[in-house]
């Protein structure tokens, strides 16, 4: 099942075209119906332009994405093809449109926001609630699903860090607050559309499936396994008590 799941993530990640803009007609997001009343989103799952520059994809955010709700039975909302705009920075954009239209079309009550962060950073993962704003109501369940397969721990701590940690994460990192200044998915859908959501910042290690030449298990696929365990039990722990 392992080897599936990782398979899986590349075969989704293969039809993101991560720098290819959409063909004519066609938007550059796509959406995974759902039947649960969570959406998964990545805004950044491929290249797209923030104040006249140039931004690399989060690699596997939309394969991840797309995988969390074929497994849990939420939606998925990602970037296909390359975005003109940052449909995640700027205050209006297409991208944002589709998701009020599915929010208010399909009832959605919960929104989980993929990113990708580098692995400088010293920890696995981020979780940015803007502070405990932007889903108030669920943030002690939110954290005690986390720590049954993360290690939690300080900015200041993760910043000492000789190497990379995986398996520990940071809540509301002052990088990663999940849109206290910036108009995020996170901030929009809290504050805009009175939907509670939550932005998760992955490394890169934990999310990014490496070429695999044979079927042995590789060290790279731990982190990747357990991240969309710690995922797909918190959309549906998430889901049992909306």
């Amino acid at each position: 099942m392992s080897f599936s799941v990782l398979d899986r993530l590349i075969e989704l990640e293969t039809a993101v075209s991560h720098t290819t803009f959409a063909p004519k007609g066609e938007r550059p997001f796509t959406h995974h119906l759902g039947h649960l009343p969570i959406l998964i989103s990545a805004p950044h799952a491929t290249a797209h332009q923030r104040h006249q520059s140039l931004k690399k994809e989060e690699g596997f955010t939309g394969a991840l994405a797309h995988l969390l709700a074929e497994m849990s039975g939420a939606h998925a909302l990602y970037t296909r093809f390359r975005s003109l705009d940052d449909p995640n920075w700027d205050k209006n954009s297409p991208y944002k449109t589709q998701l009020n239209a599915i929010v208010g079309r399909h009832g959605i009550r919960f929104v989980v926001d993929l990113h990708g962060m580098s692995d400088k950073h010293g920890i696995g993962v981020a979780l940015g609630s803007m502070n405990g704003r932007s889903c108030p109501n669920h943030e002690p369940l939110i954290l005690q699903t986390v720590r049954q397969h993360l290690t939690e721990t300080c900015e200041e701590t993760a910043e000492s860090f000789p190497e990379l940690h995986w398996n520990h994460f940071v809540h509301n990192h002052s990088r990663f607050t999940g849109g206290v200044v910036s108009h995020t998915i996170t901030r929009f859908a809290s504050q805009k559309l009175g939907v509670p959501a939550l932005q998760i910042e992955l490394c890169t290690a934990v999310r990014v499936v490496r070429k695999r030449p044979s079927t042995d298990p590789s060290p790279t696929d731990e982190p990747i396994l357990q991240t969309v365990a710690m995922l797909q039990h918190l959309v549906c722990t998430l889901a049992e008590n909306l």
